[in-house]
């Protein structure tokens, strides 16, 4: 967890570095991480490619956010969204259990998840919806039965990682317990989408799940309010038009499905719709910011 640079500047919170996937080594058999972290100096402003949720188990230490500094201690849990900056300064003894994953990857199927309150707009709201340009970190704080609880369910999961071949229903049963827990823990519960909004996301996941195509009218028809209205107050609460958020989710869909080999990058394409595999390159890049081919790789 120790970054580059010596001296830490909190007058202003700017990455100087980012943790990304040459730290963070995600794969298609290992969508997630776990890892102790020993923190022995100051950690200058860092942003992150993926989410990291860290649970400090020793130590204490001031956390830096541009929300201002805050003292830690052990139980202390941080949520850092995809660009969120955060830095940390005067450690004792300090040590995190750091979780880090590809949000896409747990993202499939997320309609489930959104009867536990806080934890779609905690730990996946930034993938799914538009990016805020610097989301701000949750902060809080468990109880010492619920921490050491999250730190064994941590712990399992490390060792499915650790093992040759490890069960992705394993790790994917533990990551949801871990996150209900932290979820039903935090206070920052952020912005929940109002029903009509849901209704919108929840059919056009079943189009895409189902292999249908998107029909905008007949999504925003139940709101009693003109089409141009709907798909504006949509945008208000996610930050994409209804046509935008549903080429996310399928380029979130297809990353699902690249990382099994099984498939091909054209079997993908019309799996989802797409008229050609060129289409589909097109789009991905524009949505994940490489090429599908690219993406298969770097998670090999």
């Amino acid at each position: 967890m120790n970054g580059p640079g010596k001296n830490l500047k909190v007058s202003v919170i700017k990455a100087t570095f980012t943790i990304n996937q040459a730290v963070v080594r995600l794969s298609a058999t290992r969508p997630l991480n776990v890892e102790r972290a020993v923190v022995a100096a100051d950690i200058p402003p860092h942003d992150h490619d993926y989410y990291e949720v860290s649970l400090m188990v020793h130590g204490r230490c001031r956390h830096h956010t541009a929300d201002g500094v805050r003292e830690l201690e052990p139980g202390a849990v941080i949520v850092v969204a995809p660009g969120g900056v955060h830095a940390f300064s005067r450690p004792r003894g300090v040590e995190f259990i750091n979780l880090y994953y590809l949000a896409e990857w747990l993202a499939a199927g997320w309609r489930e998840y959104w009867t536990e309150q806080g934890l779609v707009p905690l730990f996946l709201a930034q993938v799914l919806f538009r990016r805020e340009t610097q989301p701000r970190p949750a902060v809080f704080r468990l109880e010492s039965a619920a921490a050491a609880a999250a730190a064994a369910e941590l712990a399992g999961i490390q060792r499915e990682l650790a093992g040759e071949r490890p069960s992705a229903l394993f790790i994917k049963a533990g990551v949801l317990k871990l996150l209900v827990m932290l979820s039903r823990a935090s206070h920052d519960h952020r912005a929940e989408l109002a029903a009509p909004v849901w209704a919108v996301v929840h059919g056009i996941e079943a189009s895409i799940e189902g292999g249908q195509p998107f029909d905008q009218a007949a999504q925003l028809r139940g709101w009693g309010v003109s089409a141009d209205r709907a798909s504006r107050l949509f945008r208000q609460a996610t930050g994409l038009s209804p046509l935008e958020y549903y080429q996310r989710r399928r380029i979130h869909h297809a990353c699902v499905r690249l990382l099994d080999r099984a498939h091909t990058i054209t079997q993908v394409a019309l799996e989802l719709g797409f008229a050609d595999a060129a289409h589909f390159s097109r789009l991905f890049r524009k949505y994940a910011g490489l090429t599908p081919r690219a993406y298969r790789a770097k998670y090999a």
